[in-house]
């Protein structure tokens, strides 16, 4: 009963999404003449490259798919069967169904048949198709089905495999051609030619098995062999041919649903910056089997410049309506020409990024005017100005976040009375007017983190991606925990602070200057880890991005030095401010807790890079998870044993507490594998998980060899994921 069942889910094509969802896989064009009461068809059915096409006899009766059926228009023509070529054949071994074999077709394939016109009524002029297409590469299965008006007469090459059994051949036109069938046989010739190919394509899926039916369960659910067109992209191709004017056009209209792009630039293949390598260019090939038009470059619209985060400086994108455009020379009679053309493209979100997709499209009409124009962006443009200014903000605030929490860090903390010392000091000696002395104190600060990031940028992303660099940083991560929880104690070398104290003892503005000097040098064993993050975001486009290095590190001194200029400013009121007490040994803990997690990030990048396979996905959750409920549990009872001691409610902290502990019950929700937030988790968490059951799929991993990986694939019949990923 089951096998019944799915066998007529599989022949009404239930379990494939219908062809509108994704598009035709094969695309058919009739010819038709006539000579007395004799009507003739010829049909060219072209068929999507890796592709494949059920014949109208599936061949074995256990077979699964929806054969191909034809059906003239209803107009009082008596046809034939249609006569086909010889079909291929596909053996079949399933552990579940058993062993069987069905008839296919891929490629190009010219079919014919004959009817007879009764009195008063006119030839057919219109064809109705319908079947199934499943595709040899990825196992998706999806419905074919369309209504085709003749296109006329059409070349005698379209009519030279006419068979014998349909009697004598129609007339010759006046178009002419020499082009023989595929292969260069007619049906008739090709009847003999059968074609075995067991096994050829069929996916195997863990307890699918193989054959059509692992096709539709595995494909028509959202297979990973093609990217869903739908409403993401919608392309449609439009044609001129002006023989006046031995001239020929097309034009490819994609409209991109909101929130996605795909990518390319001015020119083919151009995906941007030199380091962007994570997409796939949209590309457009036009195929004319007429040769009759000599066909030139696509040409591009013009593209969006985008920031590209950790990935390259930038790269070229397309958003809204895009059109490309391609001009052609006429160089033979055009009559019968039917150029169509086949578009490769990646569409993606911020997010994530569908398979590249590849579509073949046939002209829909000669369009409207304005596509065949100078080719330009004609909806949803950003200019790059835009686009520059707006990435430039995001790294100056992402420059003003790791100040802030830089200043929170325990090697400021000595600072904080060597400056209060040494303006009180000036405060007294100039009547209370510091603030020159203040803002150049600031600018020593601003002006030596923009010395540091102008000479280490250039080798600030080796040394910050370096496994040892990762694994020194943790390590200072988690002693600076433990000097927040107070089980050891730190301090600036000796040196530094002598060097401290004697640039207090300077006056004037020389003095303050080597005082902002010392700030940064006593304090830069806890800005370094931000500091290589910042110069590694800033400095990936080399010596042109000089500039942003020199604004996000200004950005970051600035931020690192306002509460010290703040301080050198007001000496006198700083008695006025709460006293260090039981509130900042609460914050230091806290602060412990969350430098504890951070230090995870670094471990997880030596794991991953040494291959240790200890620090995956679920354990740095686990970690977490862990980590801030603890941190979360720890501000709640501090507040309520404070408050039960006959100190203040703590309702603030307890709400800081009761955040801590949902972020951590967040982090356990991601633990089984759900998605978490893309643009902060994403790039935080390790890119594999460990598995601990031993039943579970296991998949084999090539690294940085596409061609090997889709060659054992096809060895093995199975799918490619491809991801795009770094180390650190």
């Amino acid at each position: 009963m089951q096998r019944v069942l799915i066998l007529l889910l599989a022949s009404l094509g239930i379990l494939s999404p219908p062809a509108s969802a994704q598009g035709n896989q094969a695309r058919a064009t009739l010819y038709t003449r006539s000579s007395g009461d004799d009507v003739y068809a010829a049909v060219v059915i072209r068929i999507s490259a890796d592709w494949y096409l059920y014949h109208t006899d599936l061949g074995d009766p256990d077979a699964i798919g929806t054969p191909l059926s034809l059906r003239f228009g209803d107009d009082g023509s008596g046809w034939s069967d249609p006569v086909l070529p010889q079909p291929k054949v596909e053996e079949v071994d399933d552990p579940y169904l058993g062993k069987y074999s069905f008839n296919y077709h891929d490629g190009k394939i010219t079919l014919y048949a004959k009817g007879k016109i009764s009195e008063g009524a006119s030839a057919d002029d219109t064809l109705t198709l319908d079947g199934q297409t499943c595709s040899h590469v990825s196992g998706t299965c999806l419905r074919y089905g369309e209504t085709i008006r003749s296109k006329g007469e059409g070349k005698d090459k379209y009519w030279q495999g006419w068979p014998a059994s349909l009697g004598p051949p129609p007339p010759a036109a006046g178009g002419g051609g020499d082009e023989q069938m595929p292969g260069g046989s007619s049906a008739e010739e090709s009847s003999s030619q059968v074609t075995a190919n067991p096994g050829k394509g069929v996916p195997t899926q863990p307890g699918a098995g193989s054959g059509a039916l692992a096709r539709q369960e595995f494909g028509g659910f959202g297979g990973f062999g093609r990217a869903p067109a739908g409403p993401k992209v919608v392309a449609k191709l439009y044609s001129r041919i002006d023989e006046e004017s031995n001239t020929a056009k097309l034009a490819v209209v994609i409209d991109i649903a909101e929130g996605y792009h795909i990518y390319n630039g001015p020119t083919a293949a151009d995906l941007g910056h030199p380091d962007f390598t994570a997409g796939v260019p949209t590309t457009l090939e036009v195929v004319d089997d007429s040769g009759s038009i000599e066909w030139g470059e696509v040409r591009y619209p013009k593209p969006i410049k985008v920031d590209g985060g950790s990935l390259a400086p930038w790269y070229w994108q397309h958003r809204g309506r895009v059109v490309l455009r391609v001009d052609g020379q006429i160089v033979d009679d055009p009559e019968g020409a039917e150029p169509y053309a086949i578009l490769g493209y990646q569409v993606c979100d911020e997010k994530t990024c569908d398979p590249p997709a590849e579509e073949e499209l046939y002209s829909e009409g000669p369009g409207e005017d304005e596509w065949f124009e100078t080719p330009t962006f004609t909806a949803g443009e950003l200019s790059t100005d835009d686009q520059d200014r707006s990435s430039l903000l995001l790294f100056l605030l992402s420059a003003v976040g790791w100040g802030i929490f830089t200043l929170l860090m325990p090697c400021t903390y000595p600072m904080i009375p060597i400056t209060i010392s040494f303006f009180t000091k000036q405060a007294e000696a100039r009547d209370g007017k510091v603030l020159p002395l203040s803002l150049a104190y600031g600018l020593g600060i601003v002006l030596v983190f923009i010395l540091i990031g102008v000479l280490f940028a250039p080798v600030i992303i080796p040394f910050a991606t370096h496994w040892v660099t990762n694994m020194v940083i943790g390590v200072l991560f988690l002693l600076f925990s433990l000097a927040l929880f107070g089980f050891v104690h730190l301090e600036p070398p000796a040196a530094l602070m002598n060097m401290a104290g004697k640039a207090s003892r300077v006056g004037g503005y020389l003095g303050v200057f080597l005082m902002g000097a010392t700030l940064v040098v006593t304090s830069f064993t806890c800005t370094a880890p931000f500091v290589g993050t910042l110069l590694g975001a800033a400095a990936a486009g080399g010596k042109g991005d000089l500039m942003r290095i020199v604004l996000g590190m200004g950005t970051f001194g600035v931020t690192m030095a306002t509460p010290f200029v703040f301080l050198s400013l007001v000496p006198g009121r700083v008695r006025q401010m709460p006293q260090a007490g039981e509130w900042m040994n609460t914050l230091k803990v806290f602060l412990g807790f969350v430098e504890l997690a951070a230090s995870l990030k670094f471990f997880s990048n030596v794991d991953l890079v040494l291959g240790w396979g200890v620090i995956g996905r679920e354990v740095f959750l686990a970690a977490w998870l862990v980590i801030f409920i603890a941190a979360g549990l720890y501000l709640i009872i501090k507040a309520r044993r404070t408050h039960a001691a006959g100190g203040p409610s703590g309702s603030r902290q307890i709400g800081f507490g009761m955040l801590s502990i949902l972020f951590g019950l967040y982090c356990g929700y991601g633990i089984p594998g759900n998605m978490l937030d893309g643009y902060v988790m994403t790039p935080l968490l390790p890119p594999y998980a460990i598995r601990w059951d031993p039943n579970a799929a296991q998949h084999e991993i090539v690294k940085d060899d596409y061609e090997e990986a889709l060659a054992r694939a096809k060895e093995k019949s199975k799918l490619v994921l491809v991801n795009f990923t770094g180390l650190t």
